[in-house]
């Protein structure tokens, strides 16, 4: 059952709570959220709130907002950005999948991000690779480990020269860090830290096809 919310980001807390319930189905694709003066009965927010909580939805391609036949429920594989994984970690208990897709995107991407760094790295680069994947070596915690390793592939964008590869990976960095406390485990930081040896080697030697390599 959707819950009243504190008046303190009210309208955060309704685009939380209408956002899971979408996400776990219980609003399934193609339905309609019940008409506002329901939604802000249950929730005992203003209508101003709601609807502000509405558009935040749309805005992550959940839901579309048609004056006439209300708001339903949209296919967000379809219609959703990457701005949605930050919000997918709940659902990882039930659908173990996520974490899959999450390392194998984390696995694809870098090594992309090692192709271009390989082909344009500097000496200089190399060395700040080195000293984020030894403070990541020594990591103690998940926490620390998985903010080192999103330091690691910010340098690997910077070292591409690529505006729109940074602008991607500040997107995606929330988005996975919101992942650690399902990814809190030694398989996944020892394939953190093996995935950074394997691109630091292949940027050092600059073979761009080796950053490539399994």
């Amino acid at each position: 059952m959707l819950k009243p919310v504190d008046k303190q980001r009210v309208a955060e807390e309704v685009a939380e709570q209408l956002r899971s319930s979408i996400l776990t189905g219980r609003y399934p694709v193609g339905s309609k959220l019940p008409p506002e003066r329901e939604l802000s009965k249950q929730l005992r927010v203003n209508r101003a709130s709601l609807r502000e909580a509405l558009k935040k939805l749309e805005h992550l391609g959940l839901v579309r907002i048609r004056q006439g036949d209300g708001t339903r429920v949209q296919d967000f594989m379809a219609t959703a950005g990457i701005e949605l994984v930050q919000h997918l970690p709940p659902l990882a208990v039930d659908h173990p999948e996520l974490i899959r897709d999450l390392l194998e995107f984390h696995r694809l991407f870098g090594h992309e991000l090692g192709r271009l760094a390989a082909a344009r790295a500097e000496p200089a680069d190399v060395e700040r690779l080195r000293d984020l994947a030894s403070r990541a070596e020594a990591a103690a915690t998940m926490t620390e480990l998985f903010d080192l390793d999103a330091a690691f592939c910010g340098e690997l964008a910077r070292i591409s020269r690529n505006q729109i590869v940074v602008l991607l990976v500040n997107t995606v960095r929330e988005g996975i860090r919101n992942f650690v406390p399902v990814l809190a485990d030694a398989t996944a930081g020892d394939l953190v830290r093996s995935h950074h040896r394997e691109l630091i080697a292949a940027v050092e030697r600059g073979e761009v096809t080796d950053a490539l390599a399994d």
